[in-house]
């Protein structure tokens, strides 16, 4: 692709920004891809469509541009482009990037470059003026390239695929605990904790934390978060929720028909959060699941729901949904912390909450870890402590009815 834009432009960052620009533009509309085999093609329509864009910008009529026609072949275009957007799971990485933007700067993205909206529309449907849409455009635009760049996404680098960024391996580790992963991932994230003694003290935890759950019956709900603080300050929560499917062969008739998509008002294992769409979403063997994000304009505009869009097959007689999110900055108390206590010295506290919300009876269970150093713990609230080597998890396991919430708090010394 870098190839075919430099028969166009010849200034060097502008070839990298339009290059990225083309690149996110098909990452973001790859679903409405449909002809096999003919994907150089495809790439070389969107480029063509983005340098007449170029060419009619201020930015191509200010800069020293040397032009020559577009060749429609598209026999010189190297391979790795292809290889690269065939890999699904990149298109997945770029879409968890555009989730990470303030929600102003997130909806234009995608309403401007997958759903190809004009600004003036845009302005419109978000009540704003076209300025603030131009002025989100951009800034969303750049946090997006700044983060390919920092996430060592750089198109072109198709070695960078197979290595992982910080939030991409500790979003593997409880799948690679429990041995539901892929072998690709399982490699990538071997690789991954040889370079970080943190990423594999937690697998190591996990490991052995794993076999110590317990379930609610098959026809029954169960579900558990288990909670992670860093030592960076970052978070990971790993929120799992087991599902009764009793018309599973008529489920998987339909996945296997459409290609492994989901009815699309058909809102499979719909779920809602107010944290950041999920980083990844796995089924019982580790496969990844597409998801569907939306905000309903009814509910809080922090708060969103989602649905799973495409997955590989259901799982009988209980399909799990496995979601992983890791969080940055301040967040709210069920995603679990520990904090020194002002009052006393080398006094800490520790605590994590969750309600399911739902008028069902559930099998919750929720465990925060807590340092290796922590001593002389005190239970609070909640069932007890596992040690599990490196870690120790607090935890509280019972069944919970309606809007009636589940807590596991103690105070310990370190």
């Amino acid at each position: 692709m870098t190839s075919i834009v430099r028969k166009s432009v010849r200034n060097p960052e502008m070839v990298k920004d339009l290059t990225q620009e083309i690149f996110i533009r098909a990452y973001l509309n790859y679903d409405y891809y449909t002809e096999d085999n003919r994907i150089q093609a495809w790439l070389a329509v969107i480029a063509r469509n983005k340098l007449k864009d170029y060419y009619k910008s201020e930015k191509y009529q200010n800069s020293y541009i040397a032009f020559s026609p577009l060749d429609e072949s598209t026999d010189t275009m190297p391979e790795s482009p292809e290889a690269i957007v065939m890999q699904k799971d990149f298109t997945d990485r770029i879409i968890a990037i555009i989730n990470t933007l303030p929600p102003k700067q997130r909806d234009v993205i995608m309403y401007s470059y997958f759903y190809d909206y004009s600004e003036n529309e845009i302005a419109k449907m978000q009540n704003i003026s076209v300025g603030t849409v131009k002025s989100a455009k951009h800034y969303g635009l750049e946090k997006v390239k700044k983060l390919i760049t920092e996430n060592n996404l750089i198109i072109g680098k198709a070695n960078n695929m197979n290595k992982l960024n910080k939030q991409e391996a500790y979003s593997l580790l409880y799948q690679y605990a429990k041995n539901q992963i892929s072998n690709e991932d399982k490699t990538a994230i071997e690789e991954y904790i040889k370079t970080d003694e943190e990423a594999a003290n937690i697998a190591s935890a996990l490991k052995q934390l794993y076999p110590k759950l317990t379930y609610a019956r098959d026809d029954e709900t169960t579900h558990y978060n288990i909670s992670i603080p860093l030592n960076n300050g970052d978070r990971i929560l790993f929120s799992n929720i087991s599902y009764h499917m009793e018309n599973y062969k008529e489920m998987n008739e339909y996945l296997e028909k459409y290609g492994g998509h989901t009815p699309p008002d058909g809102h499979w294992f719909e779920s809602g959060s107010s944290l950041n769409p999920a980083n990844a979403v796995f089924d019982n063997e580790g496969n990844r699941l597409e998801m569907n994000i939306w905000y309903p304009p009814e509910e809080n505009k922090n708060h969103h729901r989602a649905n799973v869009k495409r997955m590989k097959k259901i799982f009988y007689p209980v399909h799990w949904i496995c979601m992983v999110y890791y969080t940055t900055g301040k967040t709210a108390e069920f995603l679990g912390y520990y904090d020194k206590v002002k009052e006393a010295p080398n006094l800490y506290k520790a605590i994590t909450m969750n309600y399911f919300g739902n008028n069902t009876t559930v099998k919750s269970a929720l465990y925060l870890t807590l340092p290796e150093k922590s001593g002389n713990i005190r239970m609070i609230r909640g069932n007890g402590v596992i040690d599990c080597g490196k870690y120790k998890f607090i935890y509280a396991d019972r069944y919970v009815m309606g809007e009636e919430g589940i807590f596991a708090e103690c105070t310990f010394n370190m």
